[in-house]
């Protein structure tokens, strides 16, 4: 896993690094601008014209090293300095002045010239940037968009903010961003995941020393990070020892979340899994996966706490809320549920309307489950806070905090760059890709969660390995696709990311 830093903290960082290993802050100013000129060889080995656009503090000393460098190797290079480069500060200014003897060709912002380029460098804005854009850094985005020309952008792409991911309506899209030291927030959450087109970090040979007394907001986490925790099945294992999982929802009329999550906890290695879902979809339900076992629940007929006790204390862990609804039946199988795994002690995964019935629960002074997991969108868990969505929106990573501190639970808080925090910790354990736009994603999540749960692991470690697995099925079986991907797709490619 690799630590997530505010700007601020990267500032800091960055000064006591030099400071600790005997540095000049312009000497990482010039591996910040070999590193992107590498990256640019690398990315785009037949470039040759070459527009570099800055702006007034550091962001646009790296891009003047970048343009010295691009020179030296015999490209066209061509400035557009949205501000004096004779009024750039501090380590800035010393990188114009080594430039300036290549008497570069300046010029104003010109579409032309843009549409001209074989790559244009963004060094317009850097992680300081905050509120609107001003001057006439708009008006060169757009023209820099417009092109149609790819974009490198320097550190992070112009127009988002570093803090949150979130970003100005105008920004840089960006083709590769090359980043500097360690990773900031908006490149692992939000907007800027798709501003910044592919990343890549360097670290500028600056060492970790834990981080200089600054502490991480975050930690990102990929697949590669967390398949080898899945627990290992011997050869003479059986169904019971690989845990049995209850489902609980699918009303009448969405039993197909239910059927997702009951046939991922299967596909992904649950030994035995019960499924309690409206008696009107069990039918459908046996026809779509004969392996779990199906009980139609009508409160006319047999009550779910009957269910329950004709199979006492056989469940290892509950996932509850996938298709539950908002009707009276929904209300009733959510009471007893939870009642039931209160009462038991069980691990538990709420999700979909059960978190809208968590909610109406505890207002009417219900305990909570423990442990508990609960997966909600921002909707949802603006809901869950009493927040206006627009602040969960502009600060997910303490939405998510704040959840896991009120509920004393882990919270999953899905969206671009999956967000889960315990109270103590905070991971980001996915990314986005536009194809995982799909109904049904979040109740496969929630089966997977569930299903690693009763194979033996922590609710934590559950909740955070399956949710990078998640991701990386998606990504596969997307395949070339943005559009159009259903969510059952993501189900073999679960089966088969778990077995590698």
């Amino acid at each position: 896993m690799y630590p997530v830093f505010t700007a601020d903290n990267i500032k800091v960082i960055e000064q006591a690094a030099a400071k600790a290993q005997g540095l000049a802050m312009f000497e990482l100013m010039q591996r910040a601008g070999r590193a992107a000129f590498d990256c640019l060889e690398r990315e785009w080995p037949l470039a040759h014209r070459i527009v570099v656009v800055t702006g007034s503090g550091n962001n646009a000393g790296d891009g003047l090293v970048f343009a010295r460098l691009a020179a030296e190797a015999g490209m066209q290079v061509t400035l557009v300095p949205i501000k004096p480069l004779n009024d750039l500060k501090g380590d800035a200014a010393t990188a114009w002045q080594k430039l300036e003897p290549f008497k570069l060709d300046l010029r104003e912002p010109d579409s032309t010239l843009f549409e001209q380029a074989d790559v244009i460098v963004d060094a317009l804005l850097g992680t300081g940037f905050q509120g609107a854009l001003r001057d006439g850094y708009a008006d060169v985005i757009q023209q820099i968009n417009q092109s149609g020309v790819p974009v490198l952008a320097l550190d992070l792409p112009s127009g988002v903010y570093a803090d949150s991911g979130l970003c100005a309506e105008f920004h840089i899209k960006a083709e590769h961003t090359i980043s500097f030291i360690f990773y900031k927030v908006c490149q692992v959450i939000n907007e800027g995941l798709a501003a910044q087109g592919e990343l890549h970090l360097v670290t500028l040979g600056v060492s970790q020393s834990k981080f200089y007394q600054q502490n991480p907001i975050a930690w990102k986490q990929s697949y590669s990070d967390v398949i080898g925790e899945i627990p290992e099945r011997s050869a003479t294992t059986y169904k019971q020892a690989c845990g049995h999982l209850l489902c609980v929802g699918g009303d009448f009329n969405m039993g197909g979340a239910i059927m997702l999550a009951t046939e991922t906890a299967l596909r992904s290695g649950a030994g035995l899994v019960t499924t309690f879902l409206h008696p009107d979809n069990r039918s459908a339900a046996l026809g779509f996966c004969p392996e779990a076992m199906w009980h139609g629940v009508a409160f006319e007929e047999l009550s779910f706490n009957s269910l329950i006790d004709a199979n006492p204390n056989q469940f290892n862990a509950v996932v509850l809320g996938p298709g539950l609804g908002r009707s009276e039946w929904g209300r009733q199988v959510f009471e007893q549920s939870l009642a039931y795994v209160i009462q038991n002690g069980l691990p538990c995964l709420i999700d979909g309307d059960g978190l809208y019935w968590l909610q109406r629960s505890l207002e009417q002074g219900s305990g909570l489950p423990h442990p508990l997991i609960v997966t909600p969108h921002v909707g949802e868990a603006a809901r869950l806070l009493s927040w206006d969505t627009a602040k969960v929106w502009d600060d997910r990573i303490s939405a998510a905090q704040a959840i896991a501190n009120r509920y004393q639970c882990i919270c999953l808080l899905k969206g671009a760059g999956t967000i889960l925090a315990d109270g103590r910790q905070v991971v980001i354990a996915a990314g986005a890709h536009p194809a995982m736009a799909t109904a049904g994603l979040g109740d496969v999540l929630s089966g997977l969660i569930g299903s690693l749960l009763v194979q033996g692991m922590s609710p934590w470690n559950a909740t955070r390995v399956a949710t990078s697995i998640h991701f990386a099925a998606g990504v596969e079986a997307a395949g070339d696709r943005v559009r159009g991907m259903l969510a059952s797709e993501l189900i073999e490619s679960i089966h088969y990311l778990v077995n590698r």
